[in-house]
């Protein structure tokens, strides 16, 4: 795991403490009344005591270390900012008394109090202006009795100068090479070599400490700190500041992990590399209590260990953090470089585990149960990585809580867990496109989603099936089902379709439109993904408008002519959501719904390329009285005749590539008595629509028991108010609002009486959405509709209108 060194920086960022032997001193409560001291008097000069501390003069010595039962006090931020500000207040007369020379100062970095009142205060020391590594102390306040100081080093700070004689940037070129020779790899210097006073050594020396970040032969960051003597060059110290030990996980084998080592010499779940990220036990209190340990290993690789299930949430959020900014740069979920918080055994109520796990914006953590059993941690990497990513979309669009947002929030939580999967290419934990593979969270050993086929999940506990495909399913399903339609597009962006084998793992995955899907590849499929994420998408964005942000990404990122674009668009229509590209062109699925003999015909061929320039159109055997606009693809006429003609629509773009559209379209009769139009007209929420019908034939009135028939589709369907309007604008009500039932379809025949107005000319049926506004449902259609003006009788209502 990764351990950060007790080291305190100063004002200008200086180091404390190396490993070195500490000395320890007392000295009087007078001495330490700084504001009784003269400028230039301090206590009694300072000498060597039998158990090496130092001690002054004729007093009594002083052991520092605490009384038994002084354990440390928890301080609030008001008591600490508190003690801090007394102690930097009183921080030269402390100098002076500690007989420092008066080129040095002191610097309050921290403070701890125990329960007896003892107060200890860490102090940094600057030379001439220069954070003095090496010169750090703490000075022991006991409540009421004398004071004891803890030094790093006992050396008397003198230098003959503070200029350097080797310039910075010579330090900077010897610390690169030095780290390189240590193993860093990538070594890199992001800020400038700063001058510093080395007090680690036979005699303080003036020297150039260089950061050198990278990464270390085991994967793990690297953060190497060179000094070097700003005299002679000499390397003072070449340190790496990110130390390794293990943690035994329980799915992911022997990892590293963040931690800190205490003021105690005990280490806390703390990683100080990736902002400070804790990791809590909730087994003890629902917020948690920090794991610590005496050692720097963690856990034992089972379940029964509760620290087991601290290390995989550690090495989960490590690795997603580390897979945000080696691939994104992106600092921490939310980007600013603030760690969050993983508490694991976490509990719905006391004594009841957490079948699952989660992500929290109001405590900007993770929880995380363990199993429906209590003894399956839900902590493998893939979920780790899915819950923290829904911190990153909630920092970035925010994807809401209606429609398919919640869906796709889902969906993209599981395709860059699946992509933090491959980043870490963990052997213990092999890279797959499924989901809570290795937590067993149902107790059938299976994983909770499959991308590439996401129905071979099964029936859910909340009664649905994972959706494969979009439907307008997709906006009321459960979420996690929902999620489903993006899961299958982005294994399809990523590895394409059929049947392949990945890492030991059998994959077949079908498409919705029959045709072959060409993955990208992982890599650049995220890429696409957290651009889109990132730039594109907002609070509202549904599974089209995913489609939208994605090529869009895909264009900034390859080009709208890349073969990135196209797969991007390909992998969509692959699950039902909007078209692909085939030879370089993309088309609107025709409107091929009947057309009717007599009536006009408008129908529009909507393609485009992916290649600059315009498209031609061509067609072949439309049904007869129809043609096509070559330049903009605009089918019009009126049919002559009925018939099922066997269509084709020929698309071409400016290199000559074709699309091919072949389909059979029906021209019905339409005349005498019975006239339909079948063309379908959209329903707008809370809208009308108005669909024309032709009437010809022999002058003269319409029946007094006119045959109408409807057929429509809408989530409410009896809330739709239907009117039908003669040639002469005579309005005649057919369907009244109601009856209060929610049913999708409506297939009716009514009987009206027309007697005063004229047969011929145009006829329109007006549907308008009387839906209440407190639903939110999609628009409805108007497929088609018909007047018989046999005058047989009164209405007999069917559920299959007449043709």
């Amino acid at each position: 795991m990764n351990h950060s060194r007790n080291r305190a920086a100063s004002p200008q960022g200086a180091r404390g403490p190396r490993r070195r032997l500490a000395a320890t001193v007392a000295i009087t409560a007078a001495a330490l009344a700084f504001s009784a001291l003269p400028g230039s008097a301090g206590a009694a000069p300072l000498s060597h005591a039998p158990d090496g501390a130092r001690t002054t003069g004729a007093l009594p010595q002083i052991k520092a270390a605490p009384r038994p039962g002084s354990g440390t006090v928890h301080l609030s931020p008001g008591q600490r900012r508190r003690l801090l500000g007394q102690a930097a207040d009183a921080a030269a007369g402390t100098a002076r008394a500690l007989r420092l020379g008066p080129q040095e100062k002191l610097v309050p970095k921290d403070v701890i109090q125990d329960a007896d009142g003892t107060v200890h205060t860490r102090y940094e020391r600057t030379y001439s202006g220069l954070p003095v590594i090496g010169g750090d102390l703490i000075v022991h306040e006991r409540h009421g009795g004398a004071r004891t100081v803890t030094y790093a080093s006992e050396k008397k700070l003198t230098l003959p100068t503070t200029a350097a004689k080797v310039p910075a940037a010579t330090a900077k070129k010897a610390a690169l090479s030095k780290a390189m020779a240590k193993g860093t790899r990538k070594a890199a210097t992001h800020t400038a070599p700063r001058k510093v006073v080395w007090m680690l050594g036979d005699q303080p020396r003036l020297a150039w400490e260089t950061v050198v970040t990278g990464v270390q032969q085991d994967g793990s960051p690297s953060e190497r700190h060179v000094v070097t003597d700003a005299a002679s060059e000499a390397v003072l110290e070449n340190a790496e500041h990110v130390e390794s030990a293990q943690g035994n996980s329980l799915y992911s084998g022997q990892v590293t992990i963040g931690s800190t080592r205490q003021d105690d010499g005990t280490y806390a779940l703390i990683d100080p590399q990736r902002g400070g990220h804790r990791t809590l036990d909730s087994s003890v209190t629902s917020n948690g209590v920090l794991f610590t340990n005496d050692v720097d290993v963690w856990g034992d690789g089972t379940a029964a260990n509760p620290r087991t299930a601290a290390v995989d949430a550690a090495y989960g959020a490590r690795t997603t953090w580390d897979f945000y900014l080696d691939r994104f740069g992106r600092n921490g979920i939310a980007d600013d470089g603030r760690g969050s918080t993983s508490r694991v055994h976490y509990e719905q109520q006391p004594g009841v585990p957490l079948a699952n796990a989660n992500w929290q914006d109001g405590c900007f953590c993770m929880s995380y149960g363990d199993g429906a059993d209590g003894h399956h941690p839900v902590t493998s990497l893939d979920i780790a990585a899915h819950e923290m990513t829904h911190g990153v979309t909630s920092s970035t669009a925010a994807l809401g809580e209606y429609g398919e947002s919640p869906a796709l929030n889902e969906a993209i939580s599981d395709m860059m867990a699946a992509a933090v999967e491959f980043y870490a290419d963990n052997p213990n934990d092999v890279p797959d496109y499924t989901m809570a593979e290795l937590d067993d969270l149902h107790g059938d050993g299976k994983p909770i989603r499959y991308m590439d086929l996401p129905s071979k999940a099964g029936i859910s506990s909340v009664g649905y099936a994972p959706l494969d495909y979009w439907t307008p399913q997709a906006k009321s399903d459960e979420p996690h089902m929902a999620a489903g339609v993006g899961d299958h597009f982005f294994y399809l962006l990523a590895e394409g379709s059929g049947q392949k084998t990945i890492n030991g793992v059998a994959y077949d995955s079908p498409t919705y439109d029959g045709l072959p899907v060409a993955g990208i590849g992982l890599t650049d499929a995220a890429d696409v993904v957290y651009r889109a994420l990132t730039v594109y998408m907002t609070s509202t964005t549904d599974y089209a408008g995913a489609r939208t942000a994605t090529l869009q990404a895909a264009a900034d990122l390859y080009g709208s002519g890349s073969a990135a674009y196209e797969a991007v668009a390909n992998a969509w229509a692959a699950v039902n959501v909007g078209t692909g590209y085939v030879h370089h062109i993309a088309v609107e699925p025709p409107p091929t719904e009947p057309v009717a003999v007599g009536q006009p015909v408008r129908r529009q061929i909507t393609a485009s390329s992916s290649r600059p320039g315009a498209l031609s159109y061509s067609a072949k055997s439309l049904p007869r009285g129809l043609s096509i606009d070559h330049a903009t693809g605009l089918i019009t006429g009126t049919p002559d005749k009925a018939g099922d003609y066997s269509s084709a629509i020929v698309i071409t773009d400016a290199t000559g590539d074709t699309r091919n559209l072949s389909f059979t379209w029906t021209a019905l009769e339409s005349g005498g008595h019975f006239f339909v139009n079948p063309t379908t007209y959209v329903i707008p929420r809370w809208g009308t629509a108005e669909s024309p019908l032709v009437v010809r034939g022999k002058p003269g009135s319409a029946p007094s028991d006119l045959k109408v028939t409807v057929d429509l589709d809408h989530g409410f369907s009896n809330a739709m108010v239907i009117d039908l309007i003669g040639p002469d604008g005579t309005v005649i009500h057919v369907k009244p609002w109601g009856p209060w039932v929610l049913t999708p379809e409506l297939h009716e025949t009514y009987t009206v009486d027309a007697s005063a107005i004229t047969t011929v000319g145009t006829w329109k049926l007006r549907v308008t959405d009387g839906t209440p506004g407190f639903y939110n449902l999609d628009p409805g259609h108007l497929q088609r509709w018909s007047l018989d003006f046999s005058g047989t009788g009164p209405a007999v209502t069917t559920d299959s209108p007449a043709r």
